[in-house]
């Protein structure tokens, strides 16, 4: 009877990513179904993230500058042309959406994420523990994670190349070469110009995993202490740096001009100390299973703004599972008591620690940046902990050299990653305990059915219907280019406003006011304009050509109705009412002004009185 380990090379692992593309389909169905009006994920950063696929398109199409234009943040317009260029992704996102269009594509990258990083993920764990069957395994645990999944469904989590960019450091610190080195410089780099954050974190971790090498083995050291490791690393360095470069040359090009400071505020300058509260780990968030998990999801509180579960959905779910981390723990004790097949293979030992050493340090890094000692509060409104005595963490430091990098519980990727590995080397050592091939399988299974209820994450939110709304397809038959605003006018990152209008300029095409990024005079404009009740306002509007103003009552009247998507408790009404929003009440209309031209109900169009 042929068994798994039968497969030759690389028909299993082309079986193993057709089956795991097979596995998302089915996840994620009814979207396979409905690819152009469906899309996978909720309404925040998604909506952003389709309209720049239709930008590329459409931008290409009209021969209009991808980089600076006026669709956006009108008149003054929007300027990407100092902004970093993921050329990896604007690239098969071009590609994606000139033959299909910006939802088919947004759908198509979602789904093949999924198999992209269970098969980088079985590569680290078969160099690890020459076992295809636990391989694919973990590498499907990895990809479906509530981590990944709800990362997936907010943004684009782009982890793929993580796995692959450990691989090559660990052959790197095993085998040095410089083959080894390029591969993983090139992997960092992808790592880099897919997700800054991930790359940060495994620079981060860098000098632990030489520390550990250095301490566990003394061979290794021996290696890692010679000029030709710290040549190859070197390598590595450059590698890196050139596979970057590209990216961040505009940025680069822009903090060296003349408005060099406002554009390097602009990243990571104006970043507020009280998010590393806000987007910090918080203990049960490891610990405990989303409440939208329809297996144990009924069994979680709300904990409110508690300083012991994180808030968010996004970024507070880094549920690791107790399956795994009881077959890590398993794993860790073999390797301490040289039991099973670890009691005859040192490298494997070494593993096992490495990892648990860099699942506690990852653990740590993601936490808040200090640990408050005597007496403290919590400012509710910022999140942020004062304290009598404080214990201060790496990031607290870290921060004031990377103010830009702020969402320290995104470090969560990397310690569920670290205790897949440990687990992994669980799983093998029981299965090799197992006599029969029969029974082994059926443990294996069993396995996957206990961490699939752990897992499961099926919320409501995790598809968006694509809607087309009346009042964008009137003015998408209004002929001629102009000038629109909306409102209520949102800041530049109210998913609920401004991403909105961008996403439904797709239908209409015409100009918005809408957009300013923060800290830019079109964003001062905007707080000018902001009251629609304001005769200086409308005069400031007709002054700049707009046409038409279109007024969200029921965006005002509700709230911003997308931020309950991301809490996992009652947010506070400042964060459903912002400013912008009125309270809660529609503008009074400066009827003098302002002539009305349509009403969709819960929408108005209105157009202002020339000469008045």
């Amino acid at each position: 009877m042929k068994t798994i380990k039968d497969i030759p090379r690389p028909f299993f692992e082309i079986y193993y990513f057709c089956a795991v593309t097979a596995f998302a389909i089915i996840y994620t169905f009814p979207l396979i179904t409905n690819l152009g009006g469906i899309f996978y994920g909720f309404p925040w950063d998604s909506i952003g993230g389709i309209w720049n696929l239709w930008w590329l398109k459409f931008s290409y199409l009209n021969n209009i500058s991808f980089y600076t234009h006026t669709y956006l943040s009108y008149p003054s317009g929007y300027d990407l042309s100092n902004h970093p260029y993921p050329y990896l992704f604007n690239f098969i996102g071009f590609l994606l959406t000139y033959f299909t269009n910006e939802i088919v594509a947004f759908n198509i990258i979602k789904l093949i994420s999924f198999p992209a990083l269970a098969l980088t993920t079985y590569f680290l764990i078969y160099y690890l523990t020459v076992n295809k069957a636990i391989s694919a395994i973990t590498g499907l645990i990895y990809a479906f994670s509530p981590f990944h999944a709800i990362h997936n469904m907010a943004h684009f989590a782009n982890l793929y190349w993580l796995p692959l960019a450990v691989l090559f450091f660990l052959k790197l610190l095993r085998e040095c070469g410089y083959r080894n080195a390029i591969l993983f410089g090139i992997f960092w780099g992808f790592v880099f110009v897919d997700n800054a954050y991930y790359a940060y974190f495994l620079g981060l971790l860098v000098p632990v995993f030489i520390t550990v090498f250095i301490l566990l083995d003394k061979e290794m050291s021996g290696n890692i202490l010679r000029i030709t490791f710290v040549k190859n690393l070197l390598v590595s360095f450059l590698v890196f740096l050139f596979i970057v470069f590209p990216m961040m040359y505009p940025m680069f090009k822009g903090i060296f001009s003349p408005q060099g400071s406002q554009i390097a505020s602009a990243y990571g300058g104006n970043r507020a100390f009280s998010d590393l509260f806000v987007f910090s780990a918080k203990p049960l968030d490891y610990l405990l299973p989303s409440k939208h998990n329809p297996f144990l999801g009924w069994l979680i509180p709300d904990f409110g703004m508690s300083p012991l579960k994180g808030h968010r959905y996004t970024e507070h779910t880094l549920y690791l599972g107790y399956s795994l981390i009881l077959l890590g723990g398993y794993a860790f004790y073999c390797a301490l008591r040289k039991k099973g097949q670890l009691a005859v293979n040192s490298k494997d030992r070494q593993t096992i620690y490495l990892f648990f050493a860099i699942a506690i340090v990852a653990a740590i890094l993601s936490a808040p940046p200090f640990i408050p000692l005597g007496k403290y509060h919590i400012d509710i409104q910022t999140r942020e902990i004062f304290a009598e005595h404080k214990l201060y963490l790496p990031q607290y430091f870290l921060y004031k050299l990377f103010p830009m990098f702020r969402v320290y519980a995104r470090m969560g990727a990397v310690v569920l990653l670290a205790v897949c590995v440990l687990a992994a080397f669980g799983l093998r050592e029981i299965s090799a305990r197992i006599n029969t091939l029969r029974m082994r399988y059926f443990f294996l299974l069993l396995f996957s059915l206990i961490i699939f209820i752990e897992y499961a994450e099926f919320p409501s939110l995790r598809l968006t219907m694509v809607k087309e709304p009346e009042v964008y397809k009137w003015l998408a038959s209004q002929s001629g280019q102009f000038p629109i605003v909306e409102y209520p006018l949102g800041a530049s990152d109210d998913p609920y406003t401004t991403y909105e209008y961008a996403f439904y300029q797709r239908i209409h095409k015409k100009y918005l006011v809408n957009g300013a990024a923060a800290g830019t005079p079109a964003d001062k404009f905007r707080k000018e304009v902001m009251d629609i009740s304001k005769e200086e306002a409308v005069d400031k509007l007709s002054d700049i050509g707009v046409k038409y103003i279109i007024i969200h009552k029921d965006k005002y009247i509700k709230g911003n109705e997308y931020v309950p998507l991301d809490w996992l408790t009652q947010p506070p009404r400042d964060k459903l009412f912002p400013v912008e929003y009125n309270d809660g009440k529609i503008p009074n209309i400066p009827i003098k002004r302002l002539r009305l031209i349509k009403d969709f109900g819960d929408v108005a169009v209105y157009e202002p009185i020339q000469g008045s």
